[in-house]
């Protein structure tokens, strides 16, 4: 049986893990950076932890996770471009075992056709690469034999059915916000079938856009420097309010507020663009890493319910996808 490699690049974190029957390892989670390192030394010597490897592969050299943003000139997943293959590949092969051959399935904010097309040609086939991390150096190689396209928020919402946390009579809104994207889908299961009768989703509208709402207050101005919005969305994602390990570097004046504004204009828009569908959902589910930022407004409220580990939710669909569904005999 193949296995399979399940991945989800996001704006901010790459989640992955590797499906064997009904097996899987743990889900190895990556900040979403990469900086090209086939001209610099200077990166390729330096100390690689497991959660900021360096990827040769095809000539090239290429750090990536948390440490990449250590060098001048390293980009965000997105800004690299998540539809250009030369970047997609090393983020693969980051957490692909030596001799794995199988079938990748991806998650996608949304299907493009052209964008695929192209990602399957860099993809698909034999790969030599190798691997530094942890003071060590594998040579290794993978046969990617297929990849499938998900759409994100449909892997949560069909997981949650699929794992008993909502009953099949329910009709959920699932509003899954990420890094940068808001994916929002009301979906049903009707007799074993998963389906999405409404969808729609907002490109710079989660974490992302809350981070460059702080950049752009008086208080952060008023600190005489520009600040990295990764920065901002590091400190974000742990929980701080202030950048790095400055605590004078402190936004907590305007946190409540730029919070407030942000979710209030975000949830206006996905109730008014999913109005007609709203009197038949009877809970309304949340997901995505962005999620935890509004947990304490909403979670107490009727009808809503946060899904474990939301950053996690579309992955654990996928890999709960990639596994043999066991069937009772009649």
């Amino acid at each position: 049986m193949a296995d399979t490699l399940c991945v989800d690049i996001g704006n901010f974190s790459t989640l992955s893990a590797v499906v064997s029957g009904r097996e899987n390892t743990e889900v190895f989670k990556m900040r979403s950076l990469i900086f090209d390192a086939t001209q610099s030394g200077e990166c390729r010597d330096a100390v690689h932890p497991a959660d900021s490897p360096l990827i040769t592969v095809g000539g090239k050299t290429y750090k990536l996770g948390r440490h990449a943003k250590g060098y001048t000139g390293f980009l965000s997943a997105v800004e690299a471009g998540k539809s250009r293959a030369d970047i997609i590949l090393p983020i693969l092969l980051a957490n692909t075992p030596d001799g794995f051959e199988g079938v990748v399935k991806m998650l996608v904010p949304s299907r493009n056709e052209l964008q695929e097309k192209l990602i399957a040609v860099g993809i698909l086939g034999t790969h030599s690469f190798t691997t530094k991390a942890e003071g060590k150096e594998i040579s290794a190689i993978a046969n990617f034999t297929n990849i499938e396209f998900v759409r994100e928020t449909d892997s949560a919402a069909k997981f949650a059915y699929e794992s008993g946390v909502v009953s099949p009579d329910d009709v959920v809104l699932c509003i899954d916000i990420g890094g940068g994207t808001t994916n929002v889908v009301v979906a049903t299961y009707e007799d074993d079938v998963f389906n999405v009768i409404f969808r729609k989703s907002y490109d710079n509208s989660g974490g992302i856009q809350l981070a460059q709402a702080i950049a752009n207050t008086d208080v952060i101005k008023s600190l005489n420097r520009e600040f990295e919005i990764t920065k901002i969305m590091d400190a974000i994602t742990e929980g701080k309010t202030h950048i790095g390990n400055r605590t004078d570097y402190s936004f907590a004046a305007v946190w409540e507020s730029s919070v407030n504004v942000w979710f209030d204009g975000l949830l206006s828009r996905i109730m008014s663009a999913c109005d007609k569908q709203l009197d038949e959902v009877t809970q309304i589910l949340w997901c995505g890493g962005g999620s935890e930022i509004i947990r304490d407004r909403v979670q107490n409220q009727p009808g809503n319910l946060f899904l474990d580990n939301p950053q996690e939710t579309n992955i654990r669909g996928l890999i709960h996808s990639a596994k043999p569904q066991l069937r009772i005999a009649a």
